[in-house]
């Protein structure tokens, strides 16, 4: 009979904390309090193709883009599925045969990738993706220089050293 009570007190003990747990999963503690939708980080994306460019010449990169905003054009192609190393490859690709990069970026999955591409317009593939690689790594040791990061907010007022009193 003790048995039995205690198994039933036990029992009645624990529906309510499994009902906690559960609702409590449901809905988090700051589901109700975003003030804005989430969208996913690209800053390593954005930093990457100022990296980029600044590694090519600006005549180079107005000559491939058409545009005086080539990070920008980098970015849309980058948030489009093209690789780092694939975008360094066709930004070569297209200065050395001057079609325009946006031409060379709708051929590339017709082309079968980046080697039926080159093949196409009578480049060594490989030596290109060599290249890009490099390009490449020039760029990722470049890309945290271009992270944006924000200033302390109440930073200190920088002293001259120079002191006068009037």
């Amino acid at each position: 009979m003790i048995r039995k009570a205690l198994a039933l007190f036990l029992l009645a003990a624990v529906l309510p904390a499994s009902a906690q747990v559960y609702l409590g999963a449901e809905v988090g503690p700051d589901s109700f309090s975003r003030s804005s939708p989430e969208k996913p980080d690209s800053s390593g994306e954005d930093a990457f193709a100022w990296a980029l460019s600044s590694e090519v010449s600006s005549t180079t990169l107005y000559a491939v883009f058409g545009s005086t905003e080539p990070e920008t054009e980098m970015q849309k192609y980058m948030r489009a599925g093209i690789y780092r190393q694939q975008l360094a490859a066709l930004l070569l690709l297209s200065g050395k045969t001057a079609v325009p990069f946006k031409e060379l970026a709708a051929e590339l999955p017709k082309a079968g990738g980046l080697r039926g591409l080159a093949r196409a317009h009578k480049q060594d593939a490989m030596a290109l993706f060599r290249e890009a690689g490099e390009l490449k790594a020039e760029a990722d040791l470049r890309a945290p220089l271009f992270l944006v990061t924000s200033a302390p907010a109440a930073a200190a007022p920088l002293s001259t050293g120079t002191v006068r009193n009037e």
